[in-house]
This record gives C-alpha cells, sequence and structure tokens, in this order.
C-alpha cells in the first residue's frame, strides 16, 4: 500500500504520477485508501507533526509534499482529491481565505469526498462553507489536549474512510432511540370508580338537605 510519502532520493515527477495514478479501489475501502490533506502553508509544522502521528496509526496520507515545484499542481491535486477516501481539513482564517485551500475544499465537495475539518485556531466560516459544511461536527483541536484531540481525530477520520455518515455539528444520538415507551394515557378502569364515588356522595347530600327541609 503506498503511503505517499516520497523518500529524499525519490521525489521526481515519475514517482509522483505513480502515486497519484494507483487503482482508488486497491486497498477495497471504498473510493480510496488514503487521506488528503488540506492546510495554510503557514502552519506546515503543525500539521506535519498530525500526519506523522496519523501515519504511526496507520493511516495512509496524501499531502503536497508529492508535488515537486513545476508539476501541474491544478491537475495533480484534482487527482489526488478525486482518489482519495477523505479529506482532513486543518481549518484556520488562513486556511479559510486561502484560495487553494477553498478550491480543494469545493473540489471535494463535488466528487463527494467526505470531510472532517480540524478547527486549529478559532475560525469563521464563509458563507459558502457555512452551507456546505455548516452541519458537520468539527474537531476542535486548539480547545482539546493532545490526547483528546488525537483520539477524536482518529475515531472521526476512521469513520470517513470507512464511509460512515459523520456526526452532525451539535447533533447527540436520536431521543427517542434512548427513551422508555411513551407513557400511555389513563384508562377509564381508573377514573370510572372515583367518578362514581363523587356522584353518589352528591346524590346522598341533596337527599339530605331535602329531607332536613
Amino acid at each position: 500500500m503506498l503511503r505517499f510519502k516520497p523518500s529524499a532520493n525519490d521525489r521526481g515527477r515519475a514517482a509522483s504520477e505513480a502515486q497519484l495514478q494507483a487503482p482508488a479501489d486497491s486497498t477495497g475501502t471504498g473510493p480510496g485508501a488514503y487521506l488528503f490533506v488540506c492546510y495554510a502553508h503557514d502552519q506546515r509544522d503543525l500539521v506535519v507533526k498530525e500526519i506523522d502521528w496519523l501515519r504511526e496509526q496507520g493511516f495512509e496520507v496524501w499531502f503536497d509534499e508529492a508535488i515537486d515545484a513545476g508539476q501541474r499542481w491544478s491537475e495533480d491535486l484534482a487527482l489526488a482529491i478525486e482518489g482519495c477516501a477523505a479529506m482532513l481539513f486543518f481549518m484556520s482564517p488562513r486556511s479559510l481565505s486561502s484560495r487553494y485551500c477553498l478550491d480543494e475544499i469545493h473540489f471535494a465537495l463535488e466528487c463527494s469526498r467526505p470531510i472532517v475539518p480540524v478547527e486549529v485556531e478559532p475560525s469563521e466560516l464563509t458563507p459558502g462553507l457555512r452551507l456546505s459544511l455548516g452541519g458537520t461536527h468539527r474537531i476542535f483541536m486548539h480547545r482539546m489536549s493532545s490526547a483528546d484531540f488525537r483520539a477524536k481525530l482518529a475515531s472521526g477520520l476512521r469513520r470517513a474512510v470507512s464511509g460512515q455518515p459523520l456526526p452532525g455539528r451539535g447533533v447527540s444520538a436520536p431521543a427517542a432511540a434512548n427513551a422508555g415507551p411513551a407513557p400511555e394515557p389513563p384508562s377509564s378502569a381508573h377514573w370510572r370508580p372515583a367518578a362514581f364515588g363523587i356522584f353518589a356522595a352528591l346524590v346522598a347530600f341533596i337527599a339530605m338537605m331535602a329531607i332536613g327541609a
């Protein structure tokens, strides 16, 4: 299985094209076995650290390390996105304002690839991305401990790669699934004896008043 991380001696055009043209179903796990990483380049050190950890967990990861300067960026990136199983989007004000990141996000959506957004800094989605991603649960990296973040990240990516639906933003399991059966309306067998007793007492009271009169 290709890891899409060329060595220092193997970063030529032929190697990159071979990686990008690998059969999409070579692993038998849907449209592709690898993750495409979308990020702002000024956060490369942070992103590479997480990519290294993901690879240690067994994830196949593609990011633009596999493309050398002078190659056809748009064609190669499109092939990589089209062949991936899911996109991992490191969200920040800089990535949200990057034309390249937005192009990658929109193309992934056109290809119906699931997107796992990781908010590395407090960020506000553009109107277009609010429409497309507003219902997708974000992983708030900047609010979590490293251990909690990585556990949640690995879980979300496994769901995405395996084709399971991602949780919606702020959505929990349907209440009806955990609730017990709805209470039944009061049965007439319970209220009829009480009503009869009240009526009998009222008749006896009226009779006593009539006799006294």
